[in-house]
């Protein structure tokens, strides 16, 4: 839980330097992030799509000139892996991450870095639930 409270605020405060330094490549990236996931998320049998999930995130705060905020924001996407966050979720709690990845990049696209930080936020809520869901997870 203290990772991902700092993870949280990390992404918060560099949010509008990391989006206004992005490029169109970047955001045509994080269109295709979104798409790879939609189709892992519609197959049969369904497919986490985590590595999206830790690319999008990665790509927002990619063009920032700041060594230390880029390495703990991998370090938390390696521990989050290590701890098995990565390995199952039920589809409804997927279906709500994503559909906060969609809005985050439509804001991004449409430059409307309010709208984005907003949908940012409400989607770290997500996390912190399902950490309180399963506390048995030792990601601190």
């Amino acid at each position: 839980v203290a990772f991902s409270d700092l993870r949280n605020h990390t992404e918060a405060s560099y949010w509008y330097q990391a989006v206004s330094n992005l490029t169109q490549e970047d955001i045509d990236d994080l269109h295709e992030i979104i798409l790879s996931a939609e189709e892992k998320l519609q197959s049969d049998p369904i497919q986490i799509p985590h590595t999206e999930h830790r690319n999008l995130h990665l790509t927002i705060f990619k063009r920032l000139d700041n060594v230390f905020v880029k390495g703990i924001l991998e370090a938390y996407w390696d521990i989050y892996e290590a701890v098995g966050l990565s390995v199952y979720e039920d589809k409804k709690y997927l279906d709500r991450v994503w559909t906060y990845h969609q809005q985050i990049v439509e804001s991004i696209t449409q430059t409307d870095f309010l709208s984005g930080y907003q949908a940012l936020i409400a989607h770290m809520d997500l996390l912190f639930q399902r950490e309180q869901k399963n506390s048995k997870i030792p990601f601190e």
